[in-house]
């Protein structure tokens, strides 16, 4: 599959701030909306969790339970709980009504970087810094794994498993994205050669398309089918933050942040920034974006400690 051609639509992205949620008092790790992209979850250094309407700026919930920073989170796809995990070497399965740990998961040797559900939220996946991911059924009286992947050799930094597909892709610091296919039990692995900070797969075809962040300061985009490179983005600086990346909407562009707390945009096309020096709009570091699936709104999450709820010009 080739790079989406680029085209004005494709190269819009959301440029003005609506919202600032700033109930946080370290700095934001994770933010992700819910399925329904009405509501949105963010993680943090100060070990809280906050369920927010990102629209109306304001903050819903707040969930405390970690006894360190909060790392990842994913939401099960009804809504109605999420899993978070973090530097205390735990992964808690939430009631998002009622506030409370329901599950309690206990096994990696490390802080736990990325958590996942499948589509249908029965199976749990974590990896951390012990280079294992390990996978929980949501429906056993067993607190123990069902499985554990052990291929890799240094810290899972990332962890996504892609709707109606029954994959596992994970990214790690040896600089190798993996995919498990869970239905035929097999495993396939691309080099990048930089160590891996996030992994995105395309929004309308994840079995084609993902978007890489490495530590070496650039963005690529892989053909999933035969490894190749088919786009390299650079320019932003990142040192040793883990920032994760998002498709723009259209899939013309792609988004990154940068450890000065700045923004590029990159058009797939011919790899250039739509910015050439775009100005900060976080403070600190920008560690998160994720786009709405709509393409009208975005969310950015930083250092800083700030979120922040951007929107199209023309749909503000």
């Amino acid at each position: 599959m080739a790079p989406s051609r680029g085209t004005t639509e494709n190269l819009e992205y959301p440029t003005k701030q609506i919202q600032l949620l700033d109930a946080h008092t370290g700095p934001v790790n994770v933010v992700k909306y819910n399925n329904g992209a009405k509501y949105c979850l963010s993680g943090s250094r100060d070990r809280s969790i906050r369920l927010w309407n990102p629209s109306a700026g304001k903050e819903i919930k707040c969930y405390q339970g970690h006894a360190q920073e909060v790392l990842a989170l994913d939401i099960a796809h009804d809504n109605a709980k999420f899993a978070s995990c973090g530097g205390d070497k735990m992964v808690f399965v939430w009631d998002v009504a009622a506030g409370t740990i329901i599950r309690r998961l206990q096994g990696h040797f490390g802080k736990i970087n990325a958590v996942a559900f499948n589509q249908d939220s029965q199976v749990l996946a974590s990896g951390g810094f012990d280079a294992k991911v390990m996978l929980w059924d949501m429906r056993a009286v067993s607190r123990d794994p069902i499985q554990t992947l052990k291929e890799a050799t240094s810290s899972i930094t990332s962890l996504t498993i892609p709707a109606k597909i029954p994959e596992i892709i994970t990214g790690s610091l040896d600089g190798c994205i993996r995919s498990y296919d869970l239905r035929m039990g097999k495993m396939t692995d691309d080099v990048v050669g930089a160590p891996v900070s996030s992994v995105t797969p395309s929004p309308t075809s994840p079995k084609d398309t993902l978007l890489v962040s490495s530590m070496d300061g650039k963005l690529r985009i892989f053909d999933r089918a035969n490894g190749a490179v088919l786009q390299t983005f650079s320019g932003h600086k990142v040192g040793d933050m883990r920032s994760k990346a998002a498709w723009g909407y259209g899939e013309g562009l792609v988004m990154t942040g940068d450890e000065e707390g700045r923004l590029w945009a990159y058009s797939v096309l011919d790899a250039k920034p739509i910015e050439s020096s775009p100005k900060p709009i976080h403070k600190r570091g920008i560690t998160w974006i994720e786009s709405k699936p709509n393409g009208k709104e975005m969310i950015t999450a930083g250092n800083d400690g700030m979120i922040k709820v951007w929107a199209k010009p023309d749909t503000a």
